[in-house]
């Protein structure tokens, strides 16, 4: 099956990536696809335990099953504000 996958901030920087396609077989969690693209961008692995999962636009944990053409976001911490 096939999900978009977007990288949002300093991750985009990372990966050289605004926007991916991956393929990904059933039952593959958000975390699994992680760990395939901290394989291909090794960078990725040392901003994990800060990073935010979204599928289809709503914030899930790392242990959520994917599903066709849902849209994945990474996104790195954010700061600011007063």
């Amino acid at each position: 099956m096939v999900v978009k996958v977007l990288f949002f901030g300093i991750l985009k920087d990372l990966t050289g990536l605004a926007e991916d396609t991956a393929e990904v077989a059933a039952g593959t969690s958000i975390s699994d696809l992680f760990a395939a693209y901290s394989r291909r961008f090794e960078t990725l692995e040392a901003a994990r335990p800060s990073i935010l999962f979204a599928r289809n636009q709503e914030f899930v944990s790392p242990n959520a099953i994917l599903a066709e053409r849902d849209e994945v976001a990474f996104l790195p911490p954010v700061s600011g504000g007063a």
